[in-house]
């Protein structure tokens, strides 16, 4: 099929390499010049494990290719997805207004070309009843006698994983307007039918399918952090041992010929410094925000909330509790990105984890495989080193803290320690590394009785 692809974020340009490589003839069009040249050039404009040999792949192979207008992608495709940003308002509640324009300019360029059928895909994340107050509107002002459809079609794509969840797929979510809009997406992952369930579903229901999605995972993360807030006051209790046993629970890890089969979802029921990215804080806090305005209460995503943006405090104040004062201390900061194997610093609890610890008049060195100085400045965020290897990070410093999960780090031991700071002290905020490789003395955890001693 000749599909477009309106938005090249990670979203947007993801979805495109990922149908290009099944066969689609794809082209993709974003305002930012700059993003388009770093595309032709087969460079990603991000970080993402996987993503890059595949974009070398379809640009080779032309399958996929860039356009200068909205009018050039209109007219090469029966189909477009758009695949903008929904950032959040002051408010809490989502900014829709790169959707609207995206919608206007498509149904407006359709108009232009005499495009006798269309379809535009909605992937990016918008709050239920956007397609019917909304974006409805927009295109019946627009067009009349078009044989348009219209399609919801949220994407559950993980950051570092996104290749793979793309191309490996347990649902496909498609909230048509009609049968023939519903028609028209199911032959577009025709490719995926025989090992996927295909949920058809309206706009309306198919918006609130992905709120729901990203609530519960971040409830989970949100749960697994206030069992680890009990457990730190109580003596010799170990927050993760608590949820290895809770995951294993024939109701969560059921065992099939003797095997255990541990599902995905144990990847977010583990005690850490809370949930960040580009979905996750931004989705629950919109979400709260439309019940809100339809007069109804969200006292658990509430607290979810609640609890995830007093993490970054926690750490803080343990922080403080092995230093005692910290001005001028010398802090070292493993980690930046929200998770590992992607660049994303978007909400990341790094960040303010570094800003409070900054205005404590802290020392400030960091690291991260994927983060330069470069990507680090734009958060605003100054008068800290960013250096290009662990060794550089961790010398003369007092206290290491480890904040993302990065395979990298996984060799962090006490020896390592020793050899760079001058104090070998390290706080795992993710409880990834190995205690057995540490004194005891050196190494803390969230979630562990010993802190609070």
């Amino acid at each position: 099929m000749n599909l477009g692809i309106l938005g090249c974020g990670y979203v947007g340009l993801t979805t495109g390499i990922c149908l290009a490589s099944i066969g689609h003839k794809m082209q993709i069009f974003d305002i930012d010049k700059e993003k388009i040249r770093d595309i032709n050039q087969k460079k990603l404009p991000f970080f993402e494990k996987d993503l890059d040999k595949e974009l070398v792949k379809v640009i080779e192979n032309s399958q996929l290719q860039t356009v200068s207008s909205i009018n050039e992608l209109i007219e090469k495709t029966n189909g477009c997805f758009i695949c903008v940003g929904t950032p959040s308002l002051q408010d809490k509640s989502i900014d829709l207004s790169q959707v609207k324009q995206a919608v206007k300019n498509i149904v407006d360029k359709i108009e232009e070309v005499k495009k006798k059928s269309y379809t535009i895909i909605i992937r990016s994340t918008i709050i239920p009843l956007t397609t019917e107050k909304e974006i409805l509107p927009i295109i019946e002002k627009t067009i009349s006698s078009l044989d348009l459809r219209l399609a919801i079609v949220p994407e559950f794509l993980r950051e570092g994983q996104a290749f793979s969840d793309f191309m490996n797929p347990d649902k496909i979510v498609i909230g048509g307007l009609n049968e023939k809009s519903n028609e028209f997406v199911k032959e577009i992952f025709t490719f995926f039918k025989e090992n996927t369930e295909i949920i058809l579903t309206n706009p309306q229901t198919a918006e609130m399918i992905k709120y729901a999605n990203n609530s519960f995972f971040s409830t989970l993360i949100s749960f697994s952090n206030e069992i680890a807030n009990i457990a730190e006051k109580i003596n010799d209790v170990d927050a993760f041992k608590v949820m290895d046993a809770l995951i294993s629970d024939k109701r969560i890890t059921i065992k099939k010929d003797k095997d255990k089969i541990i599902p995905d979802l144990t990847t977010y029921l583990i005690p850490g410094c809370g949930f960040g990215g580009s979905c996750f804080p931004k989705d629950v806090k919109a979400i709260t925000r439309f019940a809100a305005k339809q007069g109804e209460n969200t006292p658990l995503l509430d607290a979810v909330l609640e609890i995830n943006d007093e993490r970054p405090s926690k750490i803080v104040m343990l922080v403080e509790k092995l230093l005692g004062n910290i001005k001028n201390k010398k802090i070292s900061i493993i980690g930046l990105s929200f998770k590992p194997d992607t660049d994303d610093m978007r909400s990341s609890p790094s960040i303010e984890i570094i800003k409070v610890l900054k205005e404590m008049g802290a020392n400030l060195s960091a690291f991260d495989p994927q983060i330069s100085k470069e990507k680090f400045d734009v958060n605003g965020i100054k008068e800290i080193q960013i250096h290009s290897n662990l060794e550089d990070c961790l010398k003369n410093s007092e206290l290491a803290i480890l904040l993302t999960k990065w395979s990298d780090f996984k060799n962090i031991n006490q020896k390592v320690l020793e050899e760079n700071m001058s104090v070998a002290k390290i706080i795992d905020a993710r409880g990834f590394l190995d205690s057995k490789n540490f004194d005891k003395k050196t190494y803390f955890k969230i979630g562990f009785s010993s802190n609070n001693k």
